[in-house]
């Protein structure tokens, strides 16, 4: 079973669809804001981000919220689209961050690499035969490797972050519609 095919189609749309009796189950409990401004319950902003997931790479998806009382309008709409907004802040930040201790590391790093390298070359004249060779080999290895988590850091974390933002920036742009009664 595909990862599409669990959710069903409306008017060309794949469609998520959210059965809650009433609006609080929408909102974190813990949260004592006003609900425009309060948090998504963590289990439906999980929820609704393993369907963007999903659903990545549709055109456009709908997300269905089935209330069994009514509610503000306007208020679950304004609440989702606070929260994948947030989420797409936070995840900016975090990108900076985390580009910013590359930089450093990297900086550490090179320092390093030209250290150990320099040592690698006096342990190789200071010390003849296997020992001091294998002395060697190991400090240009150690080298490298304390190249390893920068590059790691620089090149490669920002695949999921950037996939992050965009299942975000999907669900931010989903119609969300609000329907009362019994899931069709």
């Amino acid at each position: 079973m595909s990862e599409k095919s669990r959710y069903r189609q409306e008017e060309g749309e794949h469609v998520v669809d959210v059965r809650v009796a009433n609006i609080e189950q929408i909102f974190d409990n813990r949260d004592p804001a006003p609900f425009r401004e309060r948090d998504l319950d963590p289990d439906l902003a999980e929820y609704l981000f393993d369907a963007g997931e999903d659903l990545a790479d549709e055109k456009s998806i709908r997300i269905v919220v089935w209330l069994d009382t009514p509610c503000r309008p306007g208020e679950i709409e304004a609440a989702m689209h606070v929260h994948f907004e947030d989420l797409i802040a936070r995840n900016k930040r975090a990108r900076r961050r985390r580009r910013r201790i590359g930089q450093i590391t990297l900086s550490l790093a090179i320092v390093l690499v030209v250290g150990l390298i320099a040592l690698a070359q006096l342990v190789g004249k200071a010390v003849p035969g296997s020992v001091g060779e294998g002395l060697k080999e190991g400090l240009v290895i150690s080298s490298w490797v304390a190249m390893w988590r920068p590059i790691e850091t620089l090149i490669y974390d920002w695949l999921p972050a950037q996939r992050e933002r965009s299942v975000a920036r999907k669900l931010l742009a989903a119609t969300i519609v609000i329907r009362q009664g019994v899931k069709a």
